[in-house]
């Protein structure tokens, strides 16, 4: 089920970054997003972390220069991690006779995973921080 959702994920993706107005780089846009989402889904692991031992662990705050290598390589573990030629030609094969109401089906779940993994997660991180008197 997951691993479906995340070959319609990328097949969505990837369809309107090759149909939008950055068309001339689908790729980069589809990691891009895909590094983003799982970078604040990965800040809202390690609030969970935090928050559920207590005092017991504190993540440092990191510098900005270490946030920016990170994405970096993140960026770079995406691209080699999700990105596949023939398997994003065949993601295409795959879905692109669906219906529209499937398609419809399908868009929404995207933004809602996507809004949610991301707009979601700030609000989120707020309410846990101040639950907890951490900010």
């Amino acid at each position: 089920m997951i691993r479906q959702f995340y070959k319609y994920l990328i097949y969505r993706l990837y369809t309107w970054a090759k149909n939008g107005p950055s068309s001339n780089t689908p790729i980069f846009n589809v990691i891009i997003t895909l590094t983003v989402v799982h970078s604040i889904q990965l800040g809202v692991v390690f609030l969970l972390i935090q928050l559920s031992l207590g005092s017991c662990i504190h993540f440092p705050r990191m510098a900005p220069e270490f946030v920016a290598g990170f994405m970096i390589l993140s960026l770079i573990a995406h691209y080699f991690l999700f990105y596949n030629k023939k398997r994003w030609a065949s993601y295409e094969k795959e879905f692109k006779d669906e219906s529209s109401e499937e398609s419809l089906r399908g868009k929404i779940k995207v933004l809602a995973y996507l809004i949610g993994s991301t707009l979601g997660a700030i609000p989120l991180m707020l309410l846990l921080g101040k639950i907890f008197h951490t900010i």
